[in-house]
């Protein structure tokens, strides 16, 4: 089938030369990335991310710390309270992907995915309190290794170590790095000097086995003297450290989202029993800011990323990813009834930056974070589009230019047991339908052309949510719905957003070959395109709730993923 007006081709894609990957994209603050030419080129800088594999501490009946809270917050003065329940352990909040286990590879990938998305180089395994978690990092460097097979650059691990370092160096040597070991992936190594990297205490290191194989940092804690080539997770003092190598060198500087100097407080203290001394993500220019309507901006978190830019360290070190375990223990404050907690205890007072359902941080934070590691690193310029060319037919796609490109086995199902147990939750997702795996776009004077391949033969045509195309035809994120001024519905709906609602304002007929499809895109239809051609696009397939941008995060298959858009750039 074949419209005057509109053709829809999906067509098998030959891979080009030019690949276009710098996405444009808006939060849900209005909040947009910045390109190049806000941030220059490329530069040879690196980020490091804290990322947390514990989370198999399985609470109990009761497990989110702030709904806890706010639908019993006599809790607080009751350090028996049956809301508490059994668990010592908690989440302080709710994940976007669930409380998950971190042996789930549907949750490791996407996040590899979406740090890689980033520009995070690598990731250092909090192994501080003695443990490597060698089962879930097993699952971590599979998704790692998924995603590098794809031509992607995924982050690489390092561990951190402190309590008994030596031994535990000396486990993550036997798991991990040593001939024969059971979760050996060199590939997956971060390496410095020529050796994989290791923080800790170097002089435990001293006559043992492994001494030779690891370039060492050491582990620096916040409170103790500043060492010389150690490596911050976390600073106490307003502005950060810098922290120079052993040649001299300056070397890292650490940014993370919050930050407790008052250590007897802990985050527990100032989230619920008045303590001020300790810095939430509402702090900024010496003031705690108003957590009820600042947690959601990241003030914390930007006054920190502007200090460590201008510093120009060769790396930073950010804390942190998947952070969401909160331990309660016994009070410090000398009332037995209050609860301590150290590391998390509310939205505040907590330090994830991986997309959240509680209290409104959504996907701000990891959107923030991106747009500061382009203003520490830079970013590669978007490619401009080739040469007019009129598309008749399948064949005719073979020499455009640039190629789009999505990752690919991330629409598998997902059936993985989450951390509570009581009651206990399994997690599915079977949207996952098309896999998106490469686009072009061409243009003539009449038609603007789109093409996609996907991995398996596209489906049958199953409604509204079925391949669905977003344009955002005059790239302002105040316009449209979160940008998108335009969409292709069910294949035969080309649709406008106004008032409010999307209307259909053509109807359009498309053919479907395997994993191919065609689409032609009269220009007359689209209203603000620019002269010459400068808008950004997105495939959706089988979105789940049609008003919410954290869905692409979750189900079906988006390209690029989540809120991200790819360019489509002409000079004529």
């Amino acid at each position: 089938m074949r419209s005057v007006h509109f053709i829809i081709l999906f067509a098998l894609l030959g891979i080009g030369s030019s690949s276009a990957q710098p996405f444009a994209g808006a939060d849900d603050l209005g909040r947009v990335l910045p390109q190049n030419k806000e941030v220059g080129n490329p530069r040879k800088k690196t980020v490091a991310m804290f990322y947390f594999l514990w989370h198999e501490t399985a609470p109990r009946k009761y497990w989110d710390l702030h709904e806890i809270v706010n639908a019993h917050p006599e809790v607080l003065n009751d350090f028996d309270n049956p809301y508490w329940g059994s668990g010592g352990m908690y989440y302080w909040g709710q994940p976007i992907y669930g409380y998950y286990s971190a042996n789930d590879y549907w949750v490791h990938l996407r996040s590899i995915q979406l740090l890689t998305d980033a520009g995070v180089d690598l990731l250092v395994i909090d192994a501080t309190n003695r443990l490597t978690y060698p089962k879930q990092a097993d699952v971590l460097m599979k998704a790692m290794n998924a995603v590098r097979a794809q031509g992607k650059t995924p982050p690489k691990i390092v561990f951190y170590t402190n309590t008994s370092s030596g031994e535990t160096m000396q486990e993550a040597y036997n798991n991990f790095y040593k001939p024969g070991a059971p979760y050996r992936y060199p590939e997956c190594w971060y390496l410095m000097d020529g050796k994989p990297l290791i923080i800790g205490i170097s002089a435990e290191a001293k006559g043992k086995d492994y001494e030779n194989t690891f370039t060492y940092r050491e582990s620096q804690w916040p409170n103790e003297p500043q060492k010389t080539n150690s490596w911050p997770w976390i600073e106490f003092v307003r502005p950060q450290k810098t922290y120079k190598n052993a040649k001299g060198e300056t070397e890292i500087i650490n940014v993370s989202v919050a930050q407790h100097p008052n250590p007897t407080a802990g985050m527990g203290g100032s989230a619920f029993y008045g303590n001020k001394d300790n810095w939430g993500r509402s702090y900024h220019n010496g003031s705690p800011g108003n957590p009820a309507t600042d947690v959601i901006y990241g003030y914390n978190f930007q006054e920190q990323w502007d200090y460590a830019i201008k510093q120009n360290t060769p790396f930073v070190y950010v804390t942190g990813w998947n952070e969401w375990i909160a331990g309660k223990f016994p009070s410090r404050d000398n009332n037995p009834e209050h609860s301590w907690f150290c590391d998390q205890a509310s939205p505040e007072y907590s330090r994830d930056i991986e997309p959240s359902l509680t209290a409104g941080l959504k996907d701000n934070y990891y959107m923030q974070l991106v747009g500061n590691i382009r203003r520490y690193k830079g970013v590669a310029a978007n490619p401009s589009a080739g040469l007019p060319k009129t598309i008749n037919g399948f064949g005719d796609w073979t020499s455009v230019q640039p190629v789009y490109k999505d990752y690919t086995g991330d629409t598998q199902e997902r059936n993985h047991p989450g951390t509570p147990i009581e009651p206990a939750i399994v997690y599915t997702n079977a949207t996952g339908r098309n896999d998106f795996e490469q686009m072009k776009i061409a243009r003539d004077k009449v038609n603007i052309y789109f093409f996609v391949k996907t991995v398996a033969d596209i489906t049958s045509n199953s409604g509204s949510n079925w391949m669905r195309l977003y344009l955002d035809t005059d790239r302002s994120a105040k316009t449209g719905w979160k940008g998108y001024d335009f969409r292709v519905a069910g294949g035969s709906n080309l649709q406008q957003y106004r008032d409010g609602a999307w209307k259909d304002i053509q109807t359009l007929k498309y053919v479907v070959k395997g994993n191919q499809m065609m689409v032609t895109l009269p220009r007359i239809y689209l209203k603000n395109v620019a002269k010459p051609l400068n808008f950004e696009f997105k495939w959706s397939d089988n979105m789940q709730n049609d008003n919410d941008p954290l869905d692409w995060y979750l189900n079906g298959d988006t390209a690029p993923g989540g809120r991200f858009n790819f360019i489509y750039s002409a000079t004529n």
